[in-house]
């Protein structure tokens, strides 16, 4: 990213050849953070398998990669499944039982029975999903093949009452639903699952620890209904820094989160957001480990002989840790105006779809390439006169605002100026993507 964001010709063609906005990414740190955990679980003599969220971005160059390096995937729709299993038949590597977790929020009928047919697990999430599983096998034809399946565990709310969650169901439920299914010949609960979304102080190294306690606890509990469970997964992704330091992200949240001895307002005036906007809902974006290192902090060696003594497999779903540092977004300006409240709007080439998921906003600065740095001396005319302004997108709405940041511009910017978006291989590309307007999706180029 570093090298592309110095090469500013090398940038203005990608924009030439597939146009604004277009992905550039490359698999390459993922096979080096793969490595890595996979380091941290051998030193602690540990049974690990990775797995990767197809959600995370929709390019099959990932599991490209990841086959080759023995790790699994988590799907959330049929289209996603279809595709991962195209790609193991077509690899001469062979995949690991379990190697693929349909971890979809909502399984269809369709989905269900792929999954039964081509020995794929499901992660059960409830008692109706339960119950449709039943309904499709029921409908399959005899002799119907086994169903390997998982319980998806909500964390105790008294242990945990501040990680509230949609997903899941309490232990005791569970281990009724477990007796239900003992005498069942189709079904086989093979695993736990749990999926948590942390905020900042939840990605401490104790608090996952203490998630996976209570997970074993429940593992305890259905073994001792008669089942063979043979993994826990341990899902909700692992840090990541986006900044380079921890006081970056200590003056946004003094700036942008109200003070708790305020009475919820703001100790200062919101000026640096779209509309005064608060930002309270974002992905953390410091912290005081990355993946690898937070891993190790994790895997306690008491913690570890909890696992090992049980007999049990450690599943990890990294979530964007794995495509940290794999892709950046690049856009181009087109416009740069003052809007009705004399705020300076800058126009990118793409749509607010193309760089955001479901939290309020992305905190990683763009950088601007200015036409001052193109070699064509008739370009050379940008204004560089510093100034502040946000960043809008091509949807015919009010409320498309790429970031809700405003943004300082040291030298200016101008209709030409390429942006680069760093680091948004994970989820940002992809995961909220669409073609309002019938507008064309980006271009994925891989490095």
């Amino acid at each position: 990213m570093t090298d592309l964001a110095s090469n500013p010709v090398r940038v203005e063609q990608l924009i030439q050849l597939h146009g604004s906005p277009v992905n550039v990414l490359t698999s390459n740190p993922m096979r080096a953070t793969i490595c890595d955990l996979k380091t941290v679980a051998a030193e602690a003599n540990l049974p690990l398998q990775i797995h990767l969220a197809r959600k995370a971005n929709k390019c099959v160059e990932f599991v490209r990669a990841g086959i080759p390096n023995s790790i699994g995937f988590d799907v959330a729709s049929e289209s996603e499944l279809r595709q991962t299993l195209g790609e193991f038949e077509g690899s001469l590597d062979e995949p690991f039982e379990d190697s693929i977790l349909c971890t979809a929020a909502i399984k269809p009928d369709g989905l269900i029975r792929l999954c039964v047919t081509e020995n794929v697990t499901l992660v059960i999430d409830n008692a109706d999903e339960l119950a449709t599983l039943r309904e499709v096998l029921a409908c399959i034809e005899q002799p119907a093949p086994v169903a390997r399946i998982a319980f998806r565990l909500q964390p105790c709310r008294q242990k945990f009452p501040a990680l509230a969650t949609r997903f899941g169901t309490p232990a005791s439920e569970l281990v009724r639903l477990a007796k239900t299914v003992l005498d069942d010949q189709r079904i086989e609960v093979v695993g736990v699952h749990f999926h948590v979304q942390r905020s900042h102080e939840q990605f401490a190294p104790q608090f996952t620890r203490s998630l996976i306690e209570d997970a074993l606890e429940t593992v305890d509990r259905l073994r001792e209904t008669g089942h063979s469970i043979a993994w826990l997964d341990m899902g909700g992704g692992f840090p990541i820094n986006y900044l380079r330091d921890e006081s970056q992200w200590r003056r946004f949240l003094a700036l942008a989160q109200p003070d708790p001895a305020s009475n919820g307002e703001f100790a200062i005036d919101r000026e640096m957001t779209w509309s005064q906007r608060p930002l309270i809902d974002v992905d953390p974006a410091w912290q005081p480990w990355n993946a690898v290192h937070w891993f190790r902090e994790v895997l306690t060696p008491t913690l570890v002989s909890e696992i090992t003594r049980r007999e049990l497999t450690l599943k990890c779903e990294p979530g964007r840790a794995l495509l940290d540092g794999c892709g950046m977004t690049i856009a181009e300006v087109q416009f740069v105006k003052n809007g009705s409240d004399d705020e300076l709007l800058v126009g990118l080439m793409m749509n607010s779809s193309q760089c955001r998921t479901t939290r309020d906003d992305f905190l990683v600065d763009p950088i601007v390439i200015g036409k001052s740095n193109s070699p064509d001396p008739a370009a050379n005319d940008n204004n560089d006169d510093e100034t502040t302004g946000f960043f809008v997108g091509g949807y015919c709405t009010e409320s498309e605002v790429l970031m809700q940041r405003r943004f300082r511009f040291p030298h200016g910017i101008s209709r030409g100026d390429l942006v680069l978006i760093p680091n948004t291989a994970a989820y940002q590309m992809h995961f909220a993507e669409s073609q309002a307007h019938q507008m064309p999706l980006a271009a994925n180029v891989f490095f």
